[in-house]
């Protein structure tokens, strides 16, 4: 993991190359979580150590490693509705505990907590912090 992002530039920067955005684009079509294997089969990198690089910048902002595998997290969501590739509105606002907030009844935004927030991208400056 590479340390605090100090300019929002390097977020956006994550998102100009090939390999990562079609990582993003098979996240988003699938219907679960996918594990590393089937992800990088379903992403059409061959090498797993040039795919494992890359997904893990992924991590830093846009993708989310869970116990079942890797999914989209927010700002990886709202990246794949800006590029217009998705059809962005039958998909589940995921609230930062991981529960479904549109099966809850709610349609608040999972960042900034406001109910029909507009807002493309929330960037944080600095990657999540993973401790305990």
């Amino acid at each position: 993991m590479t340390g605090p992002v100090d300019d929002p530039a390097e977020a956006f920067e994550l998102l100009g190359d090939e390999t990562r955005l079609s990582i993003l684009r098979a996240l988003a079509e699938a219907d679960e979580p996918l594990a590393f294997t089937r992800l990088r089969e379903r992403a059409g990198v061959a090498d797993s150590g040039r795919f494992s690089y890359h997904l893990r910048r992924l991590c830093e902002y846009f993708v989310r490693e869970t116990a079942d595998g890797y999914e989209l997290g927010h700002a990886g969501s709202r990246v794949i509705a800006a590029t217009g590739e998705a059809d962005d509105t039958d998909a589940p606002t995921v609230d930062t505990a991981g529960s479904d907030a549109n099966a809850a009844g709610t349609d608040e935004c999972p960042v900034c907590g406001d109910e029909e927030c507009e807002k493309l991208f929330h960037v944080h400056l600095s990657a999540p912090w993973r401790g305990e």
